[in-house]
């Protein structure tokens, strides 16, 4: 018998970072030219001796603008007395418009589109505004020390389900773009959606009889004997969740066995003691 294999649509953290790296280009690098549109500068040599950082402050003493020191790099000093209001105003309408409004509609940012992901709810469907304004609030815990992202990062990588803070909060996913539109089934995480009207996930098998998971069953069916105990009669080859085992089992026509997903071999295997 095949298996369905149950894979992890979570598992898509290198396509988040190349997509994050997409949308901040989209964004800074409009900004950036708005910044600089008028940007004077000086060498060095030109301003009197008296260093790129003094003439900084000195200029900034004196004018309500823009001033960088860079003689480190070009020995050069950038300034402008138009301020920063401009681009400051881009940036933010910019970042609001794509992860907020645009991300909350659609589910997914330019780069999110490029890559084939998506950020949705745990019904699968796009995160709606306000889902996707807690998403872009807690950027503010996520991209600490803010001028890398370490917290989001570590976050989104070593939790089941790949979310950052931002995602716990709102009760949100990137998947890959395939699983977007069905509730959203993480192995070991979310409590799978039902198959069918006779039986759900986490619910005692089709066929059993009235015994619950954990119970005793009853004279004409078989059931759990105890949480460590499958059940002795075939019941369904759709896999279910087992909470007191906390992965997925489901019956092996072939083997004529119960088994259970093992997520660290990505692999189905007979359940021990059977």
């Amino acid at each position: 018998m095949a298996y369905p294999v149950q894979t992890d649509p979570t598992a898509v953290f290198g396509r988040r970072v190349l997509a994050l790296l997409i949308d901040a280009a989209l964004i800074l690098v409009p900004v950036i030219m708005l910044l600089t549109a008028s940007f004077e500068y000086l060498d060095v040599d030109d301003i009197g001796g008296v260093g790129g950082e003094q003439f900084c402050e000195d200029y900034l003493d004196g004018n309500n603008g823009f001033c960088l020191n860079a003689e480190d790099i070009d020995d050069r000093v950038y300034f402008s007395d138009g301020g920063t209001g401009p681009s400051t105003a881009l940036y933010w309408g910019a970042t609001f418009g794509m992860l907020v409004i645009l991300q909350g509609l659609t589910g997914w940012t330019v780069g999110k589109l490029v890559t084939g992901i998506r950020v949705v709810g745990e019904d699968g469907r796009p995160p709606g505004f306000v889902k996707a304004l807690v998403r872009w609030l807690l950027w503010i815990v996520d991209a600490f020390p803010y001028f890398l992202p370490l917290v989001g990062f570590i976050v989104g990588l070593t939790t089941v389900g790949h979310r950052r803070v931002g995602d716990m909060a709102a009760k949100t996913f990137v998947v890959r773009s395939s699983a977007a539109g069905a509730p959203i089934v993480v192995p070991g995480l979310t409590a799978p959606p039902p198959v069918g009207p006779t039986g759900g996930w986490g619910a005692p098998p089709p066929g059993v009889g009235g015994a619950g998971w954990g119970q005793p069953a009853g004279p004409s069916s078989a059931g759990w004997a105890s949480p460590a105990t499958p059940p002795a009669t075939p019941a369904a080859d759709a896999p279910q969740w087992d909470e007191a085992r906390g992965t997925y089992i489901q019956w092996d026509p072939a083997q004529r066995a119960w088994v259970q997903w093992d997520e660290g071999s990505k692999a189905w295997s007979p359940i021990p003691g059977q």
